[in-house]
C-alpha cells in the first residue's frame, strides 16, 4: 500500500426522510482505517456554455480488508471533508488478490465545512 496520508471511516446505511425517499444516514461502519488519499482537479469546457469549468475528483487508496463498496461514503477523519464513492478497483496480481482497494471518490461536503 502506498504511504497512508490520513486514516478514514466507512460510512454505510440508508434510511428514510419525512418524504419517504431514501438518503444516506452516514453510520460508522469502520473507522481509523489507513488511506492515501489525494484531489486532483482538472479543467473542463461546458460545452453548452463554453465556460470552463474546474472538476475535483480524489482517488482513495486503502486495504483490501476494509472492503469499501460503491454505495458507501468516506470521511478523512482529518479534514473532516465527506466523499461518496463513485466506483472501487482492485488492482490484479500475479500471485493471488490485491491487498489494496482504489477508490475513485467525489466530494459530499464543501471544502472548509
Amino acid at each position: 500500500m502506498p504511504f497512508a496520508t490520513t486514516t478514514v471511516s466507512q460510512l454505510r446505511g440508508t434510511g428514510y426522510d419525512s418524504a419517504g425517499d431514501p438518503v444516506d444516514t452516514g453510520t460508522v461502519n469502520q473507522c481509523g482505517i489507513p488511506a492515501c488519499l489525494s484531489e486532483t482537479a482538472q479543467l473542463t469546457q461546458d460545452p453548452a456554455t463554453k465556460t470552463p469549468r474546474t472538476v475535483r475528483t480524489a482517488k482513495c487508496v486503502v486495504p483490501a480488508y476494509a472492503g469499501f463498496l460503491t454505495t458507501d461514503q468516506v470521511l478523512d477523519e482529518t479534514t473532516g471533508e465527506t466523499y461518496m464513492v463513485i466506483d472501487v478497483v482492485a488492482p490484479t496480481t500475479l500471485v493471488g488478490p490485491s491487498d489494496v482497494q482504489t477508490l475513485m471518490l467525489r466530494r459530499v461536503t464543501a471544502s472548509g465545512t
